[in-house]
């Protein structure tokens, strides 16, 4: 078989390692000049390189030859590869299949998969069913977009074993056979309009997850999201076990399954067995919009028949993940909490509302054609300080102009000087940037660690 792979990120590299263990002919090919990354990513990129070569791969950087696509029999994307462009054009020209590399790395395991996508959460979700898998002693992987590619791991995963995976909408665009055996499908939000153009072209991505599914398969669904969800369930067969933290989804004959935030207590019921799992203030996951990652990750632990103490026992061991909501330090009575991954406009918002006012509050980095008007008046009701940092501060100037106290800063050290300058005591410092990183920073988390440096560095 003779593999062209695009891009070689984490995802890519991962494909063509994968691909060339299984005796495959492995073209990979990289656009990136350099221009616009670190001196570190430059030096990785040329390392993964010279190792693919060493194992008998063609590798070519800095440009896409149509020599790497043409005659090939498949083409393997990462997902930061759109399909606008040119390897993907040749491709789709030369009649050439292209998949994503989760679609490549599932077609090499007979594991059962299960799935967590949506705007916001997935990482929370995938991470806390992971842990609850941990705690019970089932076999699992953790992978996708949550850390390390699932071509990466998939030859040391066991038939018996699960595969938990968080997949984005970028991974979901060009599924195939993909198959979970559980599919979670936590919200929608507007999200990543610049790479799919309407909400319809992100949803129907997102609607991929469940299109192999079958009646012996479970689709665990967001009831605010039915009406968006269902056309893309129904097609399947699948069980639905809805989630609801409004407790407004009732247990009917048609619908026997549902997870629900009842008075404070996380309530399961499948099939009249109703079963309580705590009451959500005694974990350690804060936020009322982890009520709904809680909800799916208990979900799973039902489907799999999980006993109810070992759920209860998981949920209260799980601390949370890095860069959401995290906590980093307090300092002469002001806090200070790292959500650089609240990387939209909807995970800005939940960010601000799980924080007592007042609030200073760091904004901005590289827009995604995100809506910031409906947050105007959330910002003037709880934040006592705006920062604003990025390629989008003066944009974002420009929409938060009725909000008096605000600033525009070129660096994160600039950004925390100012968000603890004059300010009342008591002042939380939040980072929701409500926007991507890449204008400054590789990634979410090294932006996230650039704040807690700066935090931990400053004296007030």
């Amino acid at each position: 078989m003779k593999v062209a792979v695009i891009g070689l990120a984490r995802s890519g590299y991962a494909a063509a390692k994968l691909a060339l263990s299984l005796g495959y002919s492995v073209k990979v090919s990289d656009g990136c000049s350099g221009a616009h990354m670190s001196e570190e990513a430059v030096t990785e990129l040329e390392k993964k390189a010279e190792e693919l070569r060493s194992l008998g791969a063609m590798v070519e950087i800095g440009r896409h030859s149509d020599e790497f696509i043409i005659g090939t029999d498949v083409v393997i994307t990462s997902p930061g590869v759109p399909e606008t462009a040119k390897p993907i054009k040749v491709a789709k020209k030369e009649n050439i299949p292209v998949i994503s590399e989760i679609e490549f790395a599932v077609r090499h395991t007979n594991a059962k998969i299960i799935a967590i996508t949506g705007t916001n959460g997935k990482t929370t979700t995938t991470a806390l069913i992971g842990h609850i898998l941990d705690y019970a002693k089932i076999p699992a992987v953790v992978a996708g977009n949550i850390g390390q590619a699932l071509s990466g791991v998939i030859e040391k995963v066991k038939s018996k074993e699960f595969i938990v995976l968080e997949l984005s909408s970028f991974q979901l665009e060009t599924m195939e056979k993909f198959h979970p055996y559980i599919a979670i499908w936590l919200n929608l939000t507007p999200d990543h309009l610049d790479r799919h153009g309407t909400m319809d072209n992100y949803s129907a991505a997102k609607g991929n997850v469940f299109m192999n599914m079958n009646s012996d398969d479970w689709a665990v669904v967001w009831n605010h999201d039915r009406e968006i969800v269902k056309p893309f369930v129904e097609k399947t067969g699948a069980k639905i076990a809805w989630i609801d933290e409004t407790a407004n989804w009732k247990q009917t004959p048609e619908e026997p399954y549902g997870l629900i935030f009842d008075n404070g207590e996380l309530v399961s019921v499948f099939n009249g067995n109703k079963n309580t799992h705590g009451r959500f203030e005694n974990l350690k996951l804060k936020g009322k919009h982890n009520i709904i990652n809680t909800l799916a990750a208990i979900s799973v632990a039902r489907i799999l028949r999980i006993p109810n103490h070992i759920i209860n026992e998981a949920l209260v061991e799980f601390y949370g993940l890095p860069h959401r909501l995290e906590f980093i330090t307090e300092k002469n009575g002001m806090k200070f909490i790292n959500d650089s991954k609240a990387t939209n406009v909807d995970a800005a918002v939940k960010a601000i509302e799980a924080v007592n006012e007042p609030i200073s509050l760091i904004l901005g980095g590289r827009d995604k054609d995100g809506n910031f008007l409906p947050m105007v008046d959330l910002v003037k009701r709880k934040v006592n300080k705006l920062v604003l940092m990025g390629e989008a501060a003066l944009m974002l100037n420009e929409i938060f102009k009725s909000v008096e106290n605000k600033t525009i800063v070129k660096n994160m050290k600039e950004a925390v000087e100012a968000a603890v300058t004059n300010v009342p005591k008591g002042t939380t410092v939040l980072l929701a940037p409500g926007c991507a990183s890449f204008d400054m920073y590789d990634d979410f988390e090294k932006r996230g660690e650039d704040f807690s440096e700066c935090v931990l560095n400053f004296t007030i």
